[in-house]
């Protein structure tokens, strides 16, 4: 009777739809190439080769078989691999995991992974780019636009009295001196060596900070090091949050605190371009799924209305207790 109502619950032809979208090697390729993160379907017709009517329809299937998502980023949909959370289909994603865990025998598979790099690689570089360049002036633009004074004072009163706090995308160092004191060691990492450079001139010589440059996709920590990690303003920019908030949970002790400020979901298509932003914000539900699969556990998420068209978002998670975090590439 169990096994009835549960097969009654589930949609119906999911198993073949999905059996069948997998049929085709472009839609494995796809999803194997997806398994980096979101990509739009213009990049992901430049690292197939392919034209872009022939890579909508794959998607197209690969979507209706509950294999992938999308979501809308203004102008752009981007496309990704379905967690638990998102389908609540558990035969897609596990067929999904059966194949990725074959990538190897893919023909293409080391081609593929090239022109994923690549575009990952030109991500960095434009934003890059734009950190490096504004880093003089970046306190002033992030005043006139994002209003940090309306949630520091959030950030300052999450965070506990602890040993060592991660600035992640510190920028060139303007919650550095409230974060200390919080703590007694601040570590900031950004991906800009201009903003590190601007930083440690006003904390270099500070023997409670510690500046690194490196991608935060690769924090040069070690496990369960850190008592809190703060990521303000930085997960937009980012081009898979999921993977740096699995880095996160890595360095973050058993109940460490994360707290997260990041733009409400917006379509000012302007942010693109004039600052660099990747993602035009995130709905709520998005980030909770992914910190649940990084293994937190969130306390608090509200959302902060501006004087301008933004929201503020503001997230306080706490690791959860004897988790095991790895990279899923």
């Amino acid at each position: 009777m169990a096994t009835d109502t549960l097969s009654q619950s589930r949609p119906s032809g999911h198993l073949l739809s999905a059996t069948k979208a997998i049929s085709d090697e472009t839609r494995v390729r796809i999803l194997h190439i997806l398994s980096f993160g979101a990509f739009s379907v213009n990049e992901v017709v430049e690292i197939l080769g392919m034209g872009q009517s022939r890579i909508s329809r794959h998607l197209k299937i690969l979507t209706e078989a509950g294999l992938i998502g999308s979501r809308r980023e203004g102008s752009l949909v981007y496309s990704f691999l379905l967690s638990e959370e998102d389908s609540g289909l558990k035969f897609p994603l596990e067929l999904t995991k059966l194949l990725l865990s074959y990538k190897e025998d893919l023909p293409s598979r080391e081609r593929d992974q090239r022109m994923v790099h690549q575009i990952l690689e030109n991500r960095e570089r434009k934003s890059k780019s734009f950190f490096d360049g504004v880093a003089e002036s970046w306190e002033k633009l992030q005043e006139e636009t994002l209003h940090p004074k309306l949630y520091r004072s959030w950030v300052l009163q999450e965070l506990p009295l602890c040993e060592k706090i991660l600035d992640l995308g510190c920028g060139p160092g303007g919650l550095i001196p409230f974060l200390l004191n919080k703590s007694k060691h601040v570590i900031g990492v950004d991906n800009s060596s201009k903003m590190i450079e601007n930083a440690s001139s006003h904390y270099g010589k500070n023997p409670s900070v510690s500046l690194i440059q490196t991608p935060m996709e690769h924090l040069p920590l070690a496990d369960n090091s850190c008592d809190a990690v703060v990521a303000s303003m930085v997960m937009h920019h980012i081009s898979h949050p999921p993977t740096v908030l699995e880095e996160v949970a890595r360095v973050l002790k058993p109940g460490g605190v994360l707290c997260i400020v990041d733009l409400g979901k917006h379509n000012v298509e302007f942010m693109r371009d004039n600052f660099a932003d990747l993602w035009l914000g995130f709905e709520p539900e998005l980030f909770e799924s992914w910190l649940s699969n990084a293994g937190f556990r969130v306390g608090s998420m509200n959302e902060i209305q501006t004087e301008s068209s933004f929201k503020i978002l503001t997230i306080k998670a706490t690791k959860e207790e004897g988790g095991h975090y790895v990279h899923s590439n």
